[in-house]
């Protein structure tokens, strides 16, 4: 049996064709079934006449533009490498102990969208849904854990149950969008505050990777956050609410390095900041300086942070031990120098 060579539609536009249709084709065309007359009637009950533009809405809500525009316009789309952060428990049929649970784990997943870091399903399912939604979704196979199922928790072929919480969402192309700004734009507070927080969700993300990436990424949201021009008080409150979570996590990420001095700076940074407000600093504040005082031998400082932190967090056992490596550099330090001391008078004989 041979095949047909397939035909060119460049060689049926040169040579020209000629169609031949077979009328007896047509004869059925126009015959209705039973089963199409009942699908064409049951249409009628799944009207939308949103589609049509024929939506009711009052003066204060209409919306011009074309049906479809208008249905867009009350819409909102998550952007493609957005970060989002999401509590789920996961399911598959006859099991009503979850495989997986972010709950249970009492740590939500953060992954980007649209980035293969986590199954399809779950990651279409996410940007289907509104930040504080809490909505379920069954995943066929193919876009969860396919022919070959999850280790021992989910069998081959499995469609799943997921329950997901979405609770926060950061557009990353955000950062994007504000280095394409004119200079004059980029300075103004609404467009700074935005390319901010996703500063702050990518070094959140490199943390643990790469803690010097996300020390320049804070580094880069902090200049611009204090260079920011504000138009009103409430801007002024996000920029003192943002600028506080950078200096504390760029205390945090200093002392983890062993930069104490860099450490100390963002701490009196958190103090000038929080002067004459409301504003407390955390006992991590005080439990990271008083690692850095420590560091840099300032001992009977880095005490008075520790009581400060311990009288905030007296059950915190990380602030405990600290206490104990404080008291034991300190007094061996005190030996050292009543050692050099004496070597030093020895000398002089």
């Amino acid at each position: 049996m041979s095949l047909r060579e397939p035909i060119k539609f460049k060689d049926l536009v040169e040579e020209g064709a000629v169609f031949e249709v077979n009328l007896d084709d047509l004869k059925n065309i126009d015959q209705e079934t039973e089963e199409d007359r009942e699908y064409n009637k049951n249409l009628s009950n799944f009207a939308n006449m949103q589609v049509m533009g024929e939506e009711l809405q009052d003066e204060d809500t209409y919306i011009e533009g074309q049906p479809f525009e208008v249905i867009a316009s009350k819409m909102e789309n998550l952007q493609d490498l957005a970060i989002v952060r999401v509590h789920y428990n996961a399911y598959v049929e006859y099991n009503a102990e979850p495989f997986d649970s972010t709950y249970a784990r009492r740590k939500p997943h953060q992954f980007s969208i649209n980035n293969g870091e986590v199954i399809v399903g779950l990651d279409i399912a996410v940007q289907s849904m509104r930040l504080n939604e809490k909505s379920q979704f069954l995943i066929t196979p193919e876009f969860a854990y396919g022919t070959l199922g999850c280790l021992n928790r989910v069998p081959p072929n499995s469609e799943v149950l997921f329950e997901i919480e979405l609770i926060d969402i950061v557009n990353v192309g955000a950062a994007t969008t504000f280095q394409n700004l004119p200079e004059e734009k980029q300075k103004r507070f609404t467009h700074v505050y935005d390319y901010c927080l996703a500063l702050c969700a990518k070094g959140k993300d490199l943390f643990g990777k790469n803690i010097n990436a996300t020390i320049r990424e804070y580094n880069t949201a902090v200049g611009k956050l204090e260079r920011a021009e504000m138009e009103d008080n409430n801007d002024e409150l996000k920029q003192q609410e943002l600028l506080l979570k950078l200096y504390t996590n760029l205390l945090v990420c200093y002392t983890k390095i062993g930069e104490p001095k860099k450490g100390c700076i963002n701490f009196n940074k958190i103090r000038e900041l929080t002067r004459g407000t409301d504003i407390k600093i955390s006992a991590k504040c005080y439990y990271n300086n008083a690692k850095c005082l420590r560091m840099l031998g300032e001992y009977n400082l880095a005490k008075k942070r520790l009581e400060t932190a311990y009288k905030l967090e007296p059950k915190n056992p990380d602030i405990l031990t600290e206490m104990v490596t404080l008291e034991n550099e300190h007094q061996s330090y005190k030996k050292k120098e009543i050692e050099l001391s004496k070597a030093l008078i020895n000398s002089c004989k």
